[in-house]
């Protein structure tokens, strides 16, 4: 198991840029390549709504990714010619990686997609909980999870804690903070169960406690 630090394209905020799962992965062009490596998972590089902020659109587990309907042609082909199971999800609300907090045994949406709670189930093949993280309502971008353990935004309370990890099935939960003091975690961090890596800018202390969290032998 390992985590990294990396900035791409000189931003620390690395979570709004990919969407990593335990078998397969998106990433925006130009990601370093040396950072794909250290997950060892299927991948496809492209734009998502034309941008650059894949992780920010999209959000998934190893049974699919979701992406949004402005999700062009051409990048759901590129998607399909990589082998890339995704499932676009039609909803005014797209920044799906802020809504979204998913791991291989459960997802929290937020309620601003509730309707879409079944179809969200069936894509992903676990069980899915509406809430929202330290009264946030995007979920997605106030945690982290993986098998091992779920990172909260650092005003998650005991509710949320145990809702969090009862829906995402984990035997850790703790709060904490990344680049700096970012209570929005997803923002700053991707993981798999065997590798993470988080901005430049998170520091020792935060990394040790995403490594207590995440990185569980």
């Amino acid at each position: 198991m390992e985590i990294q630090r990396y900035d791409y394209l000189g931003n620390s905020s690395i979570g709004f840029y990919a969407t990593i799962t335990n078998n397969q992965a998106i990433y925006p062009p130009e990601f370093k390549e040396e950072k794909k490596e250290m997950f060892d998972v299927k991948s496809c590089e492209t734009f998502i709504n034309r941008t650059r902020l894949v992780g920010l659109f999209t959000a998934g587990n190893s049974n699919c990714i979701l992406i949004p309907p402005g999700a062009t042609d051409r990048e759901k082909n590129k998607l399909e010619e990589a082998g890339i199971n995704f499932q676009v999800i039609e909803t005014i609300d797209n920044a799906l990686g802020n809504l979204i907090l998913a791991n291989d045994k459960g997802a929290v949406i937020s309620e601003k997609i509730e309707d879409k709670k079944e179809e969200v189930a069936e894509a992903l093949d676990v069980p899915v909980t509406v809430a929202s993280i330290a009264g946030v309502k995007n979920p997605g971008v106030c945690g982290e999870a993986n098998s091992n353990g779920v990172l909260l935004h650092r005003e998650a309370d005991e509710d949320d804690a145990e809702k969090l990890k009862e829906a995402l099935d984990v035997a850790d939960v703790d709060i904490g903070t990344v680049d700096m003091g970012s209570p929005y975690i997803g923002s700053g961090l991707i993981a798999t169960d065997k590798a993470v890596l988080t901005g430049e800018n998170t520091t020792g202390p935060e990394v040790g406690r995403i490594d207590r969290t995440l990185m569980q032998e």
